[in-house]
């Protein structure tokens, strides 16, 4: 039998490169379901981080599997109920705002008016219209998001009950196939993981550091405005000023423009600590990415999965790096994505 010849190098990258357009293009196509299964995978990561910490407390394998997915859908519960309410609070009280809201939009109409933005347009009568023109649309795309979440949900709980078994299986296929690999495997997952529990944990301190700061300025549903900061804390760049806008309007309409301005300075001081602060203490060094490649990795993610994509972009990408730098083909792109070669990152060096 005639021995199958050995690629060139060449031919080796030209197949890899074919690969990677082929299944970016599977993903898109599979976004509205590959989307909650990674954010699914992202959460079940946390958790089962949990899950081994009480076990490491003393708990039995079942007993903290139990309280693990107590814990999780507690959570989950909570963030639903506030979620909600906050949302149907807000409606009821729209009209509250209209003449604010009309007030200002009378102040702001010539320059609204320069950059061609008709200032009639963005009264709340014509707004209401509008989403009374599209209702069947909004109902179509609030089911979407009631099953991604409960796709979401189901999908956690099942990798909940996977979570230790899945990794011992992880373990025997690389001591199998790539035995040499399983250090670099291990140290890189554990990158992974460090990322998302450090990023997370700074987070939670934006989060009810925002919810204190508004509620002690008066600014209502201080905990809705403070859990949207919390999630969107994930999105590097833009998902502080995505997080912090609605409030800073709510406050203006609400209470006047020096509340306003009290809610953009506090919550910006705040976001500084713990990017430029906390952040850096916790995690230290080797967890960065470069700024570039992180902008990059929103856009590109964001094209793929769509929000998730945004969402969990540096993870995405901190797990891309991983996988690349276990095959000496593509060992290069991982030193590209990774951090500065003499191990500082971008916030070391300012």
């Amino acid at each position: 039998m005639t021995p199958i010849p050995s690629l060139s190098e060449p031919a080796r990258i030209v197949i890899i490169t074919a690969a990677a357009v082929i299944v970016l293009a599977g993903m898109k196509a599979a976004a509205p379901i590959l989307g909650p299964l990674v954010f699914s995978v992202f959460l079940a990561v946390i958790f089962g981080m949990l899950l081994h910490w009480f076990e490491r407390k003393g708990l039995s394998p079942t007993g903290a599997l139990i309280l693990t997915l107590a814990l999780f859908l507690a959570i989950i519960a909570v963030f639903v109920v506030v979620i909600a309410g906050s949302f149907f609070q807000l409606l009821a009280e729209v009209p509250k705002y209209q003449d604010e809201l009309e007030g200002s939009l009378e102040l702001a109409g010539p320059l609204l008016l320069m950059v061609g933005i008709d200032p009639a347009s963005l009264s709340l009568s014509d707004l209401a219209g509008s989403l009374a023109a599209n209702a069947g649309g909004l109902l179509s795309s609030l089911w979407d998001l009631v099953t991604a979440i409960l796709l979401v949900i189901l999908t956690t709980v099942f990798l909940l009950f996977e979570a230790r078994g899945f990794s011992a299986k992880i373990r025997i296929v690389l001591e199998e196939r790539r035995p040499d690999d399983l250090p670099r495997f291990t140290t890189l997952a554990q990158k992974n993981v460090d990322y998302i529990i450090i990023r997370t944990q700074v987070n939670l301190v934006v989060g009810i550091g925002t919810t204190i700061i508004l509620a002690l300025i008066g600014v209502e549903y201080a905990i809705f405005w403070g859990f949207l900061a919390f999630l969107l804390g994930f999105v590097p760049y833009i998902g502080f000023w995505l997080a912090v806008i609605p409030p800073v309007l709510l406050a203006w309409f609400g209470l006047g423009p020096v509340p306003a301005l009290l809610v953009l300075a506090g919550v910006s001081v705040l976001n500084l600590l713990a990017e430029y602060v906390l952040f850096p203490h916790i995690a230290g060094r080797g967890l960065d990415l470069s700024p570039a490649v992180v902008f990059i990795s929103l856009i590109f993610w964001g094209w793929i999965l769509g929000g998730v994509g945004v969402l969990l972009a540096v993870p995405l990408t901190l797990a891309v790096q991983m996988a690349c730098e276990m095959f000496d083909e593509t060992r290069w792109i991982g030193v590209l994505l990774g951090p500065s070669p003499d191990g500082k990152s971008v916030r070391d060096t300012e």
